[in-house]
């Protein structure tokens, strides 16, 4: 198995990088501000300076022209030096003072007698010390009349610069020491959270859903941390509710299994020949258990398939509400028949809904079929209409048993079931209104219940009508 750095450790790494970085940038800036800045500057000042003389020698006399020379030493912190020497300008090179070390090289001096000015930075021994100069010569007609020497030793220079730098330094050590500050605010409160957030992800993933995700900081992972949180009070109850849901199905399926195993060895014991009423009476027994076993796969079977199904891949085409109804109260009349109910319709001829046929049909189906199983004998049953201008409202109102107010909420959670002897004699598993649920959602429409024990239940049902935006 890899092993990967942490989150901490990259970031750190990269502080480090940037740390360096920004080293190097303070560096480059100050080798900047020395090189090209700085002596720069001075550069082009002895530029000016050495221009100005050449033009004073060739305009002014020779008592000018030193007056000048001792103005600009005293004026600017440089020497000058001023050959004139024919045979010195023929053969030699300009020196400082004699015995001193030559201030121009030959490649130099080829200029200076090209008529080019030369810059020259270098080491002088005597002087002990890195000189800065311009030499540039003076001429009239082709011919070299003088060279003009001005220099200054680079340690003035320098002096002049290290008095700044302490300045550079000093704000690279704020701007370092506040990028430290920024990394241990940004450690305390993005790196650390994010890492309990990994830890607690971690726990989640191996379905420690108690796992408390707390962080003391306000900010944008505290909010994803209450999204964790939630996220995983969400599966707690998710899995909560897979658990139930297996033990109901379990019990579901027991009590079918058990009459179909119990009658079975019974009637492999039983003489159909002496006893053929009791063999008549087991065999109806298993038969009506395996149809209960068969219904309650179907409806798993089906309650599956509608939750994998999404609203927009639902054919929805324009249907006359008042058909469908009747077709449901049509086929669930058997049953109120045999329990002498009577059904009140008032149903609007001209609604109609967005919808697919057979799944609303199944709907007030099974609405119709639950209104009549938990209604008294000679009870009274109610279906009415309305239009609610973008909705198809419909009322499906019984005066039976009535359903607790605790259990309205629960209602359409798969098994769930308030009085749940009661409603397994009615032969329900508690599916059904899931289905109905589904679906309804699927078309985008609403369910709610309304109900008072022993004064009866209503359910409310909304369905969008059919428009031209419908279709498109």
């Amino acid at each position: 198995m890899k092993n990967y750095l942490s989150i901490q450790a990259k970031a750190w790494i990269l502080f480090g990088v940037s740390i360096s970085i920004v080293i190097g940038l303070i560096i480059s800036i100050t080798f900047y501000l020395y090189q090209d800045l700085y002596l720069g500057n001075e550069t082009d000042r002895l530029k000016q300076q050495t221009e100005s003389l050449q033009e004073a020698y060739l305009n002014l006399s020779e008592e000018e022209f030193q007056e000048r020379i001792a103005w600009t030493v005293d004026e600017s912190p440089v020497q000058a030096v001023v050959n004139n020497d024919p045979m010195m300008l023929g053969a030699a090179l300009p020196l400082d003072e004699p015995g001193d070390e030559l201030m121009i090289n030959q490649e130099e001096r080829e200029q200076l007698l090209n008529g080019n000015s030369v810059t020259i930075i270098r080491d002088h021994k005597n002087l002990n010390s890195r000189i800065l100069g311009i030499a540039a010569p003076v001429g009239q007609e082709g011919f070299l009349d003088a060279i003009i020497l001005l220099y200054r030793p680079v340690a003035e220079v320098n002096d002049a610069f290290y008095q700044i730098a302490p300045i550079v330094a000093g704000i690279g050590l704020v701007f370092l020491f506040i990028l430290f500050i920024l990394m241990q605010r940004v450690q305390q409160q993005y790196l650390a959270p994010l890492v309990d957030l990994e830890k607690g992800a971690k726990k989640l993933a191996e379905g420690q859903y108690e796992t408390e995700i707390s962080l003391t900081v306000k900010n944008e992972l505290s909010r994803l941390a209450n999204a964790f949180q939630f996220l995983a009070s969400s599966l707690a109850a998710e899995d909560e509710k897979k658990r139930s849901f297996i033990q109901n199905i379990s019990h579901e399926l027991r009590t079918p299994l058990s009459y179909i195993k119990g009658y079975s060895e019974l009637l492999h014991e039983a003489n159909v020949n002496e006893e053929p009423e009791l063999y008549k009476e087991y065999s109806s027994i298993i038969y009506k258990e395996a149809n209960r076993m068969n219904r309650l796969v179907d409806q798993l079977i089906s309650l599956t398939k509608l939750e994998q199904v999404s609203g927009e891949s639902m054919d929805l085409s324009p249907l006359v509400l008042s058909e469908i109804l009747n077709e449901a109260a049509k086929n669930t009349e058997v049953k109120r028949r045999n329990k002498n109910q009577f059904l009140q319709a008032e149903i609007a001829d001209d609604l109609i809904v967005a919808g697919e046929e057979d799944r609303l049909l199944q709907v007030f189906i099974n609405l119709l079929d639950n209104a009549s199983s938990y209604t008294q004998e000679g009870g009274n049953i109610k279906i009415r209409t309305f239009d609610g201008k973008t909705n198809a409202i419909v009322e499906i109102e019984d005066n039976g048993a009535g359903i607790n107010k605790a259990d309205l909420p629960r209602l359409t959670e798969r098994f769930y079931r308030g009085e749940k002897s009661r409603t397994r004699g009615k032969g329900g598993v508690g599916i059904g209104l899931s289905i109905v649920s589904q679906i309804i959602k699927l078309h985008n429409g609403t369910m709610s219940f309304e109900s008072d024990p022993g004064k009866g239940t209503k359910v409310t049902v909304s369905i969008p009508l059919y428009t031209d935006e419908t279709e498109n």
